[in-house]
C-alpha cells in the first residue's frame, strides 16, 4: 500500500486531492499550516519553512509518495509579500527535498509548479518553451524547480515536476477571479451587498481545467510519469476571463452592474497563457471530464449552499 504525504493538505487543491485519493487504497498523511477540518487523515500541524519539523514529519510518515503542494499561490500577494513568498515556495521546497535525502527514504516527490513560469508567449507553450517569468511568484516556482532538478540529477531523488495551468472549482480562494465573482453574486442574491461588482482586466486569456480533473491527473503522474521529467497539465481549452464572468452573471436573475476598475489591473498580467499537455496525455491517457461551464455552475452552487447570511 502506498503511503502518501500531501503538503498543504488544507489548501484548495490539497483538499480535493485528499478527497479523491481517499476513495483509493492509500494510506494518507497531511501537513498543514492553517486550520484543517479533515478528520479522516493523519495530520501534522506546523510550518513548511521549519526544517526540523519537516524532517520529523517525513521520518514519522515514511511516505512512498509526497505531493508537495504547500505554497503561497497568489501572484498579486507574491508581489507584495516577497520574503514570505520566497521562504514558503523556495525554502519550503528545499526542506522537503533535503529531508527526504537526509533520511534516505525512497519517496517519489511530485512537485507542483505553475504555468506562470512560462511568462509571456504568443502561442501554445510546451515543456520545451522558454521560461520567461514576469512575476515574483513565478520566479520562486522556477527556483524551486531548479532545486528539484538538482536533487534529482545530483542527489538521486525520484522527483517529478508538474506545471498545471489555470484551474478552479469549489473551495478555491477568493483571491482568484471566479470564486470572487461567484461569492459576490450570491451575496447580492441574499441581499448582503449592493448589486455592483468591480473587476479588473477581463480580456486576459487562459486555459481552464476543473480542479477535480487536475487531481485525477496528479494520481496518474504518481503512477506513470518518469523521474526527472516536467509535464504540463491543462485542458488546452482557452477562454477569456470575460467569458467566465459573463456566464456566471447569466446564472442569476439579479441585475448586476459590472464595473471595470483600472486600479485592479496588474502591470505584469500575462495576456495569453495556453499550453499543450500532449506529453502527459500520451504517457497517462488522461483527459479532462468536466467542462468549463459546468465548473462555473458548481462554483456558484457551492456558495449558494454554503454562504450564510449573518
Amino acid at each position: 500500500m502506498k503511503r502518501i504525504l500531501i503538503t498543504g493538505i488544507e489548501g484548495f487543491v490539497g483538499n480535493h486531492l485528499f478527497r479523491f485519493l481517499r476513495t483509493k487504497k492509500y494510506k494518507i498523511y497531511g501537513m498543514h499550516y492553517k486550520p484543517c477540518q479533515l478528520d479522516e487523515v493523519i495530520r501534522y500541524h506546523g510550518d513548511i519553512r521549519d526544517y526540523s519539523w519537516v524532517l520529523k514529519v517525513i521520518e514519522d510518515a515514511k511516505p512512498t509518495v509526497i505531493f508537495h503542494l504547500a505554497a503561497q499561490s497568489s501572484v498579486a500577494y507574491g508581489e507584495k509579500e516577497r520574503f514570505e513568498t520566497f521562504s514558503i515556495n523556495v525554502t519550503g521546497t528545499f526542506n522537503v527535498l533535503e529531508a527526504v535525502y537526509a533520511l534516505g527514504i525512497n519517496s517519489r516527490i511530485i512537485y507542483v509548479s505553475s504555468c506562470e513560469v512560462y511568462g509571456i508567449h504568443t502561442k501554445k507553450v510546451t515543456e520545451k518553451s522558454l521560461l520567461k517569468p514576469v512575476s515574483f511568484y513565478a520566479t520562486t516556482k522556477i527556483c524551486a524547480e531548479n532545486l528539484c532538478h538538482y536533487y534529482n540529477k545530483i542527489r538521486g531523488l525520484d522527483v517529478i515536476i508538474l506545471r498545471p495551468f489555470s484551474h478552479t472549482g469549489p473551495g478555491q480562494s477568493e483571491q482568484f477571479i471566479f470564486p470572487r465573482i461567484a461569492r459576490k453574486i450570491v451575496e447580492i442574491e441574499k441581499g448582503m451587498i449592493k448589486p455592483v461588482i468591480e473587476v479588473g482586466n477581463l480580456n486576459l486569456k487562459r486555459d481552464y481545467t476543473d480542479v477535480r480533473d487536475i487531481v485525477r491527473a496528479y494520481e496518474l503522474a504518481m503512477n506513470f510519469c518518469k523521474s526527472g521529467e516536467v509535464y504540463n497539465i491543462t485542458s488546452g481549452k482557452l477562454y477569456t476571463l470575460k467569458t467566465g464572468v459573463d456566464y456566471l452573471l447569466s446564472l442569476t436573475n439579479k441585475k448586476i452592474d459590472l464595473r471595470i476598475n483600472k486600479s485592479l489591473f496588474r502591470r505584469n498580467d500575462i495576456p495569453l497563457l495556453t499550453g499543450s499537455a500532449q506529453k502527459f496525455i500520451r504517457l497517462t491517457g488522461w483527459q479532462p471530464k468536466i467542462d468549463f461551464f459546468t465548473t462555473l455552475k458548481d462554483l456558484l452552487e457551492y456558495y449558494r449552499q454554503n454562504l450564510k447570511v449573518l
